[in-house]
């Protein structure tokens, strides 16, 4: 999970402040990924997008919510934390 579910809210894009935060981004492995967008749909930031395979599109946007990592029915879904 990028945060711990004690500190998501309803609506990540409003409310996570990205300054208070672990900055985080997802990664695919695209062994793992079957395509199926759920990723893309589940995305409240817009970062994906399905090409042959999920694809982080926007890593800037990203507000490490982690709804991604959570719907990915695969597991193909990891996250790289920045320092």
């Amino acid at each position: 999970m990028f945060l711990p579910e004690s500190n998501r809210r309803a609506s990540p894009v409003a409310s996570v402040n990205r300054e208070e935060t672990t900055m985080a981004h997802p990664v695919i492995d695209a062994d793992e990924c079957i395509a199926c967008g759920v990723c893309v749909d589940s995305c409240p930031a817009g970062v994906l997008e399905l090409q042959d395979v999920a694809t982080v599109a926007d890593e800037d946007s990203c507000v490490a919510c982690g709804a991604c990592q959570d719907a990915c029915p695969a597991g193909a879904i990891t996250e790289i934390v920045e320092e």
